[in-house]
């Protein structure tokens, strides 16, 4: 596939909107692509030395509901590296901060229409911060919620939660905290 033009149909917080006319095999596609333009993402699990995940509890505009997630937000274009925006994230969102921060890996959050990857994090040891330097925005209505983190895995199976992004995050870091995963239930079973 190859690009032919491409203009800027809207620009706003937090993405951008491109139009895109392509062209496969030198035939132009009939109708135009767009594609959502964002800075790429962070998502990460924290979990306290007692064994609890810190979530949190947000309305989301695109599905009219709160939601329950692991923390996570945008990159900033002032920060080089994914690790320091989780940590970021980690404390604006919870009021929580971790000395050990492992990367879980990264992904295109919807190749179809987004042009960013999302970073995965865990964050293990996490504890309240002393000395509090990161809050959320003026227009985050953030709930921080405690939760067993044995329970994670089926939190996600029955949509508990339901944030795919989430989701993914715990699933990734199951396999660092000994969580309970579908093969390792069917073979105790």
């Amino acid at each position: 596939m190859n690009l032919i033009k491409r203009r800027l149909v809207l620009e706003t917080i937090p993405f951008s909107v491109e139009q895109l006319d392509l062209e496969k095999n030198g035939v132009p596609f009939s109708q135009p692509f767009y594609r959502l333009i964002s800075n790429d993402w962070v998502n990460v699990l924290p979990i306290t030395d007692d064994g609890r995940a810190i979530l949190v509890r947000q309305p989301r505009a695109g599905v009219l509901k709160s939601i329950l997630e692991t923390p996570g937000g945008v990159i900033e274009s002032s920060e080089s590296d994914p690790t320091i925006t989780a940590a970021r994230e980690l404390e604006e969102e919870t009021g929580f901060t971790s000395q050990r921060i492992l990367s879980l890996g990264s992904i295109y959050t919807n190749p179809a229409i987004l042009t960013n990857r999302c970073h995965f994090f865990l964050a293990l040891g996490c504890r309240p911060a002393t000395e509090r330097r990161h809050f959320p925005d003026t227009d985050e209505q953030i709930e921080v919620e405690l939760i067993d983190a044995s329970t994670l895995d089926s939190m996600v199976r029955t949509a508990q939660i339901d944030h795919s992004l989430s989701a993914l995050c715990i699933m990734l870091a199951s396999k660092y905290l000994k969580l309970p995963t579908p093969d390792t239930r069917r073979s105790q079973e």
